[in-house]
């Protein structure tokens, strides 16, 4: 069985990549903060735990959001 997902590792895994970004708590969310994050036009995820993706799932979701508000920046 996979280790469980916590927290630490994603953002262990984010700052391997050279991101300054960090995934919080939100409360019944997660969402990226810091970094490019705090002027992204969304940056949540809908899950209630951390370990309810994998690591390699919550990378995805990270660049997913990363690319979205690129191109939302673009149509301004």
């Amino acid at each position: 069985m996979p280790n469980r997902v916590t927290r630490k590792m994603v953002n262990d895994a984010l700052r391997e990549r050279g991101r300054d970004e960090s995934l919080r708590d939100g409360g019944g969310y997660f969402y990226f903060g810091g970094g490019e994050a705090v002027n992204w036009l969304t940056n949540s995820v809908r899950v209630q735990r951390v370990s309810d993706l994998t690591l390699e799932q919550w990378l995805e979701e990270f660049e997913k959001l990363l690319k979205l508000d690129k191109k939302l920046h673009k149509r301004k």
